[in-house]
């Protein structure tokens, strides 16, 4: 496995090196039709994937955004979506400041500060997020910048920096989300797992991860305690393999779950800020 054997890990360290993508402007595709997506964009998204867990797309105005979204994700294989409490048609939920009491308790629908985190972090192991995508249909007035780094690039620079942390990140308790109860019934149950992991399904280095303080345990043990400072401090610098990026009308974010972040925005109140999330069971290959 990966994370034990050496000779492995560091043939995947070098070629993840020598491939990992530092400039944003070699992870843009224009797609000129949604509905039909070439060979030659198939192929730049999906390779794009392959080397950095992620990549941009700007399609052109059109008069159905859902539908096209939804379009160009299931072309790229994305079907298995996650069906959560406020997803809509198709799979995609759609992330603007909400007043209902019920989803405005949820940071995403909010207008504040989203932290560094992978979806779906609290997810059971049967409904583990391996990708989804993100569009805007319309931006904030001010701020709402998107962050995100690949997490295989956080465990390969935290390992070689110091083996101990990402070996007490592997702990099979490292992380624990209690149980959601909402009038007394439970909604989703305790999840408890490690922070990196390989997922057994793909075989791919995978993480699940939030900065959130609120409603998060970890494993009480100075080594964890540690790790995760270790992480925060590395994912709280700038490294080249950080991104961020304004999106505009018309651009996207297809990823296999990349640890992202939100900054906080101010809404025009005439064209509040609205994404379009997808979550999903499998990768994007």
């Amino acid at each position: 496995m990966l994370l034990d054997n050496l000779d492995d890990y560091r043939y995947w360290r070098d070629k993840k090196l020598a491939n990992a993508p530092t400039q944003l402007s070699d992870c843009i595709v224009e797609i000129q039709n949604p509905f039909k997506l070439s060979n030659a964009e198939k192929n730049k998204i999906t390779s794009l994937c392959q080397k950095g867990n992620f990549a941009l797309f700007q399609i052109q105005p059109v008069d159905q955004y859902d539908e096209a979204i939804i379009s160009v994700n299931t072309q790229l294989g994305l079907k298995d979506f996650d069906q959560h409490l406020f997803v809509k048609t198709g799979g995609l939920a759609h992330i603007t400041q909400s007043d209902k009491k019920d989803q405005g308790e949820f940071i995403p629908y909010t207008d504040k500060n989203l932290g560094w985190h992978t979806d779906g972090y609290y997810n059971a192991i049967e409904q583990r997020i391996r990708a989804f995508s993100l569009f805007c249909v319309e931006p904030a007035a001010q701020g709402g910048v998107n962050e995100w780094v690949d997490p295989q690039m956080m465990y390969l620079l935290l390992r070689e920096d110091n083996l101990d942390v990402v070996k007490a990140l592997t702990h099979p308790e490292a992380m624990s989300i209690p149980e959601h109860k909402v009038d007394g019934k439970v909604r989703r149950a305790t999840s408890t797992g490690p922070v990196f992991f390989i997922d057994e399904p793909t075989n791919e280095l995978s993480m699940r991860y939030t900065q959130r303080k609120k409603n998060i345990d970890f494993l009480d043990s100075l080594e964890i305690k540690q790790a995760v400072e270790h992480l925060d401090a590395l994912l709280n610098t700038t490294t080249d393999y950080h991104f961020e990026h304004l999106m505009q009308t018309g651009q996207g974010l297809l990823c296999n779950n990349v640890l992202h972040k939100r900054n906080a925005f101010t809404d025009d109140k005439d064209n509040p800020r609205l994404l379009l999330r997808g979550r999903y069971f499998n990768r994007i290959e």
